[in-house]
């Protein structure tokens, strides 16, 4: 297994959850070692994850 860093842009709901954003990683087929928000704008939240790839 690796790990990969990539920065993902998830649409702002303007109530960011783990679970939104879990969701939202889960439907790009991401499985997060680690992930946190690291810019927000009005539309757009960005997400730094650690990627775990087979």
């Amino acid at each position: 297994m690796q790990v990969e860093s990539i920065l993902v842009e998830i649409s702002n709901n303007n109530n960011p959850t783990s679970d939104y954003i879990e969701l939202e990683l889960k439907k790009r087929n991401i499985r997060p070692l680690r992930w946190a928000i690291v810019d927000v704008s009005d539309t757009i939240y960005t997400v730094s994850v650690a990627n775990l790839k087979e």
